[in-house]
């Protein structure tokens, strides 16, 4: 089977990104198997470049849209199907394409599926009306994004989600029922030569945290949470990895870490809250492996790769129930899980964590049996090898 990915950018090593890792996992599996997998994108890093991946570029036509677009004050971002649709068309003169598999982002996907006349499964890695923060949905743009996504999966034939969660939502949003669609979660893939995480080897009083320091991830409900956890344990220590994006000022504008935490935290506090910033991903299994909790306090999550990464090490974890993070824990089995958007309750998961070290060790170690289980490469791919035959079968009757 010839199957052909689109991804935003190229290679994962260059853009870490939940939709990059779900591509780059299925291409090596794929490609174990003995299948040809091409890989379409708009960003490509010269350390990605090699067979089977293409670099889309915008035609004459698409640039001249882009101009009059420009003109008249409207977005080029949804002005890129045409150049998309193109480059597979090309491949598939020369290698034909069997199945596409795509993001619903910007509603490209329609388009795509039109212009080819190719076998496509969209695959929901948001949609932004999920993703967006409630003041981006409501900018032109974000009502833009929001409906041109829902048209374009009202027009596509089979949508697949890593979550019911998603997938519900979705199909309530948009008035979807009746289309073919089905939960395939995304694969996750272990590092076995990686640290697995062990009681006895880690800081029992060490917190991480990796994501982004913005809303979305939840960062201003985990900074609140760990004023509470230092009041019941003073000798306690956050560990916050990844790029400083700001939140919402009250007077506008955005407020970074340094700024937020200072206001938060008294000075003798404040030492107890380490910013790393960003780091490679290889140092990331260190760090899980070293501190007692990992923790997820997102608004929403399709399918948190942050949390299937601490659980496959064995790490005990600490989760809102936002999105689909409750599909992947199990509340006092696999880890633990806090309302969303509320402190004091995360802030009492991570405090039972410290309080029964050995509960959470036996948590973390079912979370990792439970991840090689249901969120194998594996496991993952043969589900999607017989979704893509069952497309392709369709596909054919139409």
């Amino acid at each position: 089977m010839h199957v052909a990915f689109w991804s935003p950018a190229w290679p994962l090593a260059k853009y870490p990104n939940g939709i990059i890792t779900h591509v780059h996992a299925m291409k090596l599996e794929l490609e174990r198997r003995g299948h040809r997998v091409s890989v379409f994108t708009a960003t490509l890093d010269d350390c990605g470049r090699g067979d089977g991946v293409f670099l889309v570029r915008r035609s004459r036509w698409d640039n001249l849209r882009d101009r009059l677009l420009r003109a008249h004050g409207e977005w080029t971002s949804f002005n890129l199907s045409t150049s998309i649709a193109a480059a597979i068309a090309r491949e598939h003169r020369r290698n034909p394409i069997d199945i596409i598999e795509m993001e619903e982002s910007f509603g490209w996907c329609a388009d795509v599926e039109r212009r080819t006349a190719l076998p496509m499964v969209v695959k929901l890695h948001g949609p932004a009306f999920l993703t967006m923060l409630e003041g981006e949905r409501e900018t032109p743009f974000g009502r833009e994004k929001v409906a041109r996504e829902g048209r374009a999966l009202a027009r596509c034939h089979t949508i697949v989600s890593p979550s019911q969660a998603n997938l519900q939502r979705t199909i309530e949003r948009y008035g979807l029922a009746g289309k073919d669609t089905q939960v395939i979660v995304n694969p996750i893939s272990m590092d076995e030569s990686g640290p697995v995480w062990d009681l006895n080897g880690c800081d029992r009083r060490t917190i991480l945290f990796v994501g982004r320091f913005d809303p979305h991830k939840g960062a201003d409900v985990l900074l609140r949470a760990m004023r509470s956890v230092l009041q019941s344990y003073p000798d306690a220590r956050l560990i916050f990895v990844g790029p400083d994006k700001g939140l919402p000022a009250p007077s506008g504008g955005v407020q970074r870490f340094a700024a937020y935490r200072d206001a938060l935290f008294p000075p003798e506090a404040r030492a107890r809250i380490d910013f790393r910033g960003r780091l490679p991903h290889a140092e990331l299994g260190v760090l899980r492996a070293a501190a007692m909790v990992t923790v997820v306090a997102s608004r929403w999550e399709s399918q948190c790769y942050t949390l299937l990464e601490a659980m496959a090490q064995g790490c005990p974890v600490v989760s809102t129930d936002a999105g689909a993070c409750p599909e992947i824990v199990t509340h006092g089995r696999t880890g633990l899980i806090a309302r969303s958007e509320d402190p004091e309750a995360f802030a009492a998961q991570i405090c039972a964590v410290f309080r029964d070290p050995d509960a959470a060790a036996a948590m973390g170690c079912a979370a990792r049996e439970h991840v090689q289980r249901h969120f194998s490469v594996t496991t993952v791919v043969d589900t999607m090898l017989e979704r893509f035959q069952r497309t392709i079968t369709a596909h054919g009757a139409r």
